[in-house]
């Protein structure tokens, strides 16, 4: 699963197991950005994952 600044607009994600489904409604615009004059990252205490039922959700074809 991508992590949430690759995630767009009206994309359905969709848990495999129960069925769970989150739709993007807004993009993210920190995560996974550097700032340029001190090659930081946005802050994030952890990676952005999106699981459900123990794995990660699947981008619904």
């Amino acid at each position: 699963m991508p992590s949430c600044n690759e995630m767009k607009i009206n994309e359905v994600y969709i848990c495999e197991s129960c069925g769970l489904e989150l739709k993007v409604m807004k993009e993210c615009s920190e995560c996974g950005t550097q700032t340029p004059s001190t090659e930081e990252s946005c802050g994030c205490s952890h990676g952005c994952s999106f699981d459900c039922c123990g794995s990660p959700m699947k981008l619904q074809s």
